[in-house]
């Protein structure tokens, strides 16, 4: 990484699955404590195991009745005794699949859609065949003796070779599936395309996952139960318990009761252990209407609000919003601290139905419980006062800011529009936002040139406003692309902000330039800095390797340390020493100081997909995010119920 104002810094974490009221906790959080106070910055290795699936490459059968036809372009693979018929395929493993990685276990794997109460052996055979040319009469010789054979097969099911002994490493490997008994069975082939053959190689990959002192597993919760279930937004309360939206198809548990519905949309309190509070499910299967949560906030009396995006017209339980048809609108939502709801409102872009949109990114609240939200449009877009215009043409969107009252009455709203270099890519949109104690807003984003500073298209800012909307500062990270995703205000009034930037800038008296790929073309980097409550550069970190890497969650605790997340693509150092893969995408959890000094940074199990994050009181870590199957997190397990999508709630100490 690259630092002006400051050193840098993150942390890396792994996880697996969870199941409906499963839990799991480190037996001794003290003396793992002690453990990391012991080896600072030691590198603590993992070895994850990971399937990797290789499609055949041709495959074709051969009968011996007709000696000289080709079956190559045939949707199946026919094996039998009587009439006889041989079956052959073609896998070619390229050598950066097993680049730094240990294969362990090979596994051929094919659909029977006839199947046979004797299934076939299967051999190595020479290379020397062409599926298209392939007959009886010119099928290859058998190469030694038969790696497996299947007994009884069942129709529309799917079969195993265990190929590990033949299967070494990268290159060509042919086979044949040879019959054993005179009834016969038939595989899908290549041409079938959803269930064509397959080997999925099973690989070793070894790496660190921990650096620095501090962020051991506190508690985990994998939530759901059987079905599929999404987390869409969370936010945390002063005494570390947090409320979550989830959504859920067919059915959910998130701790408490089972809700079962084709569609349900919910919230769930949680308590600072993740004990389950309460979950209330509100808008069940309306197949004219869809809705997206972006993100959620609590007022100082514990109130919840919601904003969000929608089609049709769904009820979050106070009445349907106004119906909106061919695109996407946003609304605003606030329900009481126990979940009941309060008020609703909906706001349908104006315009051509085919380029216009509306969508809220972000909310936030002040003192006196009001609701403000963030986000982009395209059209006009009218909040309550005047109607606000996203810029000049149809193809590029502009940014909205407004604020409504605790009772949901529209105070004021604003636009900045798109930028006017580029009518096809100059959007502007905000992306988060913060207030502070006396109800100034931070917005982050990204600007379009002439808009908030920014002298070109795609520019990273933050800008500030006062409580009745008026603009009292802007920085734009000018001569990068990029854009701010989360901000986090600090004890000291000042303001944190991480994204994503690709190029160079200046900063605090220095240029930060991102990471060239390996290409020799431009890279982007993850960005994470601070600026002062008047918007003077504090500090700055570029942070990443030599791929895509963007920090997408960022909060701060009561002392101003960070956390945050951060996705990246093998190897990075933030600031404790190298973490993670070369081969492997993986996402990044860190903890900084308020001066951006590295506490300590983890990798997280790359089955785990994150979506949110939170801090606690005491400075612990709150994560939130999807798995299927099964997931770990330094000794602890999770497991899925049905290996369908699972909800995950993992904390991290200090």
């Amino acid at each position: 990484g690259r630092v002006a104002g400051a050193a840098a810094g993150l942390m890396l974490l792994t996880h697996c699955g969870g199941a409906e009221e499963t839990a799991a906790r480190e037996t001794s959080p003290v003396e793992d404590t002690s453990k990391q106070e012991a080896g600072l910055d030691a590198c603590q290795p993992v070895t994850r195991y990971t399937d990797i699936t290789v499609k055949v490459r041709e495959d074709t059968y051969v009968a011996e009745a007709q000696p000289n036809a080709t079956h190559g372009s045939e949707t199946l693979l026919l094996v039998d005794g009587s009439p006889r018929m041989e079956a052959y395929l073609r896998f070619g493993i390229e050598p950066y699949l097993l680049q730094d990685v240990t294969l362990t276990r090979a596994r051929l794997r094919l659909f029977a859609t006839d199947g046979s109460t004797d299934g076939p052996a299967i051999y190595r055979t020479s290379g020397s065949w062409d599926s298209s040319t392939l007959t009886w009469n010119t099928r290859p010789a058998r190469v030694g003796s038969a790696l497996g054979d299947l007994g009884a097969v069942a129709s529309n099911s799917t079969v195993e070779y265990d190929l590990t002994a033949a299967i070494t490493g990268a290159g060509t490997y042919d086979f044949a599936l040879v019959p054993t008994g005179g009834n016969g069975v038939d595989f899908s082939s290549l041409e079938h395309f959803t269930a064509d053959p397959h080997l999925v190689l099973t690989v070793a990959r070894t790496a660190c996952e921990r650096r620095g002192t501090g962020g051991n597993l506190t508690w985990g919760w994998g939530r759901g139960g059987v079905g599929e279930q999404s987390l869409r937004a969370m936010a945390m309360d002063p005494q570390g318990g947090f409320v979550a939206a989830v959504s859920h198809f067919h059915s959910g548990n998130y701790g408490g009761q089972t809700f079962t519905s084709p569609y349900g949309l919910g919230l769930v309190k949680y308590d600072s252990t993740g004990t389950h509070l309460w979950s209330r499910v509100y808008v069940e299967s309306n197949l004219d209407s869809l809705i997206e949560v972006r993100d959620l906030t609590l007022t100082p009396l514990g109130n919840i609000l919601m904003v969000g995006s929608y089609q049709g017209a769904p009820d979050l339980g106070t009445g349907p919003l106004p119906y909106i048809d061919g695109t996407w609108g946003l609304f605003i939502a606030k329900f009481s601290p126990n979940g009941t709801p309060v008020w609703t409102h909906g706001f349908a872009p104006s315009g051509e139905v085919d380029s216009i949109f509306a969508s809220a990114a972000a909310v936030a609240t002040d003192a006196n419980g009001s609701l403000i939200v963030t986000g982009g449009f395209i059209g006009g877009l009218n909040l309550g006062g005047e109607e606000l215009q996203s810029g000049e043409t149809l193809s590029q969107s502009g940014m909205f800011l407004a604020k409504f009252s605790w009772e949901g009455e529209h105070l004021w709203s604003l636009a900045v529009p798109a930028g006017t270099s580029n009518p096809w890519s100059d959007s502007t949109e905000g992306r988060d936002l913060v207030t502070n104690a006396e109800g100034r807003i931070f917005v982050g984003g990204m600007a379009g040139s002439g808009r908030l500073g920014a002298t070109h298209g795609t520019t990273p800012f933050v800008a500030a406003y006062g409580p009745e909307g008026a603009l009292l500062w802007s920085r734009a990270l000018n001569d990068a692309q990029g854009h701010v995703q989360s901000l986090a205000l600090l004890p000291s009034g000042n303001v944190a902000f991480g994204g994503v930037f690709l190029g160079s800038f200046s900063f605090a008296g220095t240029t930060l330039t991102s990471t060239p790929l390996p290409s020799g073309d431009p890279g982007m980097d993850g960005l994470l800095g601070v600026l002062s409550s008047a918007g003077g550069d504090t500090w700055v970190k570029a942070l990443g390797n030599s791929s895509h890497d963007v920090i997408n969650r960022l909060a701060a605790d009561p002392a101003g340390n960070l956390s945050f997340l951060l996705f990246t693509y093998g190897q990075v150092d933030l600031g404790g020493g190298v973490l993670g893969h070369p081969t492997q995408g993986t996402t990044a959890l860190a903890r900084y100081t308020t001066s951006g000094a590295h506490r300590w940074s983890r990798v997280l199990d790359p089955a785990l997909t994150t979506v949110t994050l939170g801090t606690s009181p005491e400075g612990g870590t709150v994560v939130g995010g999807l798995y299927e199957r099964f997931v770990t997190v330094d000794n602890s397990l999770f497991y899925a119920p049905d290996a369908e999508q699972e909800l995950l709630f993992l904390k991290f100490g200090p």
